[in-house]
């Protein structure tokens, strides 16, 4: 549950295997009880990241627009890949709110 926060950071760390060359993975929130989703951020292999390489302690920190409705937000993370053997591996995932 949202306690007023405008402001939020996502901290995670994260493994990729046989991502190709602009597949990608996004981070996407909603506000609206997963009505729509808006995009925080996209990371693209061998742009972002290279595979096989753990990826430690990658932030994204965001507002999210302003027609934001602060009761409740949620979270998640979506692939975009080639074909069906790519795979990103995500791990200790922390959420960070704040009022500004």
């Amino acid at each position: 549950k949202n306690r007023g926060y405008n402001n939020f950071k996502v901290v995670f760390s994260f493994y990729a295997n046989s991502m190709e060359v602009n597949d990608r993975f996004c981070l996407d929130y909603s506000s609206n009880g997963s009505s729509s989703w808006r995009r925080a951020k996209c990371w693209r292999s061998g742009v972002d990241f290279e595979n096989g390489n753990w990826n430690d302690n990658v932030v994204k920190q965001f507002r999210p627009s302003a027609n934001f409705a602060p009761n409740s937000i949620r979270f998640r993370f979506r692939g975009f890949s080639a074909d069906n053997f790519d795979r990103v591996f995500i791990d200790k995932i922390r959420l960070f709110g704040r009022k500004e």
